[in-house]
């Protein structure tokens, strides 16, 4: 593997590397209660003793299932915390007041915004009370228990702030992908009505012709009888149907997307060398197997999927040397269009143009793959059926 290869390769697995699931994995769950526990008992070593031990265990170790039990591990936390005041502990471990505040987050972060602000103010109003009530009771302010409590305090609004920017964002990364779904139905739809209009041009040649012949059948053959040239004149006029209810289904499809005129010529694979010079870089072409007619559907579809790999490739990598390769195949042909270039920067799905050519390929009965090529570059292959 040379050099480039291990950069594309190393590329891949930074760019594939989730912080969110890392931090979010019990096993990260499991070190960090592990962290406070032991955090909370260096704390208080001095003051050791089986209920200070029992408790502070108690306040940090359930951290453990705050993702899977939230409220079970606050209770725990605060029977904790209450365990180590009764223990002669007369101040709470920094570790423990963490492990509140994880816990306190996590319940917020599964609530609604309401219900959260809802919850911050019953847990914000009765310390505030409490304070005040202290204060009041004994005559005199003391600065460093209100700096205590407004620390507290603090601490417990920047914890519900924190809380609903992330639900924001997760409200925002919805709404993004709920808009990328819209916006790739649009793109498969209006590709879908571009392959009827392009459908409705081969298939109307095929039916005209049938209608013309049925038409002038009983005036080219000679000693028809009156029943055949009914039959005739019949075809033909099924034929004319046909057409008319095929431009009544192609004006359902077409709906209001723009396409080109419906007497526009449809291209092939013939036209796909004049396609190739028209290209800005290197293209390699490779014809596997005896070329031989296809189906017209199976043409323009064939052409359509190499002009949009080739307009992908000098959208996103420019100059990059692109490699074709057309396999007949009894029953198929096969389409391998790879580049050299840096490969996809994120999903291969996301772009429109994947989806028309996926689009085309399933609209014929084949199949179409498109993501990084096994030495780099995008790849994108696709299978149509040749019957």
């Amino acid at each position: 593997m040379d050099v480039t290869a291990r950069l594309t390769r190393a590329e891949e697995r930074v760019a594939a590397f989730d912080l969110k699931r890392v931090i979010e994995s019990p096993l990260t769950t499991i070190g960090i209660a592990a962290a406070l526990a032991i955090s909370a008992l260096m704390e208080i070593a001095d003051r050791m003793s089986a209920l200070a031990l029992l408790a502070a265990l108690l306040a940090t170790a359930p951290q453990a299932l705050r993702r899977s039990q939230p409220w079970l591990a606050v209770v725990l936390t605060l029977m904790g915390a209450l365990g180590l005041l009764a223990a002669g502990v007369n101040w709470l471990p920094v570790a423990v007041g963490l492990s509140g505040v994880l816990s306190f987050y996590t319940i917020l972060c599964r609530l609604s915004r309401g219900a959260a602000w809802i919850l911050t103010a019953c847990v914000g109003a009765p310390l505030l009370l409490i304070w005040l009530a202290a204060t009041l009771r004994s005559y005199w302010y003391s600065p460093v228990n209100g700096t205590t409590m407004v620390a507290i305090l603090g601490t417990v609004v920047a914890t519900a702030l924190l809380a609903d920017v992330r639900r924001s964002r997760t409200e925002i990364k919805k709404v993004r992908a709920d808009n990328l779904e819209t916006l790739r139905e649009q793109a498969a739809m209006a590709e879908r009505a571009k392959i009827a209009r392009e459908m409705h041009d081969i298939v109307a040649h095929s039916v005209s012709m049938i209608a013309v012949q049925a038409e002038t059948a009983p005036y080219t053959l000679e000693g028809l009888d009156d029943r055949t040239k009914q039959e005739f004149a019949e075809i033909a006029a099924g034929a004319r149907t046909t057409l008319t209810e095929m431009r009544r289904l192609l004006g359902v499809l077409r709906a209001d997307v723009t396409t080109a005129p419906e007497t526009a010529p449809q291209p092939g694979l013939a036209l796909l060398p004049e396609l190739l010079e028209r290209h800005e870089g290197v293209v390699d072409l490779d014809v596997v197997g005896e070329a031989e007619p296809v189906p017209q559907a199976v043409d323009v579809s064939a052409y359509r999927i190499v002009q949009e790999a080739l307009t992908n490739a000098r959208v996103h990598a420019p100059g990059a040397r692109v490699s074709i390769e057309l396999t007949y195949r009894p029953a198929m042909l096969v389409l391998r269009i790879a580049d050299d270039g840096p490969g996809p920067a994120g999903s291969p799905s996301n772009g429109h143009g994947l989806v028309g050519m996926r689009e085309r390929a399933l609209a014929l009965g084949g199949w179409f793959k498109a993501g990084a090529g096994p030495a780099g570059g995008f790849l994108i292959q696709a299978g149509l059926p040749l019957e």
